[in-house]
């Protein structure tokens, strides 16, 4: 017996080594009717605005002086509207403005399972009217928990990311909020009341 709960001991110990790092990476785009330079003034210049369009965020701080040509912070704060989450913090950690891409990292606000949450958004033209916008989001995860929750996070985060691309793009083409977002500020304007 003691033989046979040293072998499971044993093997949980390496499966868990194994399963030290793990994660995912997932990248979701979409086309947008409207000019890439057009697009890239609401995401990279307005990147601390993203509350004024995004269903996924309620609200939107941005804090620091980037060390990035053009970027209009180093930190932005963020109230979100992401089952599971409220509040995350994240870093600037690139910012091209003749690439049109940029890249943050969420530094707080996530599962402590999770190591790394890194999002990169590319504008890319596709002709003077029309451009596509890339979202390529990477997750690193530890532990145990980490290797269990991968595949519903992965699910997740391409929900998330979709809704974002299809916000941005109502609100690009239209100048409106898309009906998600208009339906959040009623819901959060009926709680404050």
């Amino acid at each position: 017996m003691k033989k046979l709960i040293g072998s499971i001991f044993a093997i949980i110990i390496i499966n868990s080594g194994a399963m030290a790092k793990s994660g995912f990476q997932t990248t979701e785009e979409i086309v947008i009717n409207v000019s890439a330079d057009e697009l890239w003034e609401m995401i990279g210049p307005g990147f601390v605005d993203v509350y004024k369009w995004s269903s996924n965020v309620d609200h939107a701080e941005g804090t620091g002086q980037s060390e990035f040509k053009g970027a209009v912070c180093s930190e932005r704060s963020c109230d979100v509207n992401v089952k599971g989450f409220s509040k995350i913090s994240e870093t600037l950690t690139g910012y091209d403005e003749t690439n049109m891409s940029l890249t943050y990292e969420v530094n707080d606000g996530m599962p402590g399972f999770i190591t790394l949450a890194r999002n990169n958004w590319v504008v890319v033209p596709i002709s003077d009217n029309q451009c596509k916008l890339v979202m390529n989001a990477t997750f690193e995860s530890k532990g145990l928990m980490g290797a269990m929750m991968n595949g519903m996070m992965r699910k997740k985060m391409g929900k998330t990311l979709n809704t974002v691309l299809n916000d941005a793009k109502i609100y690009a083409e239209t100048g409106q909020i898309s009906d998600e977002k208009r339906e959040r500020v009623e819901a959060l304007a009926k709680k404050a009341a």
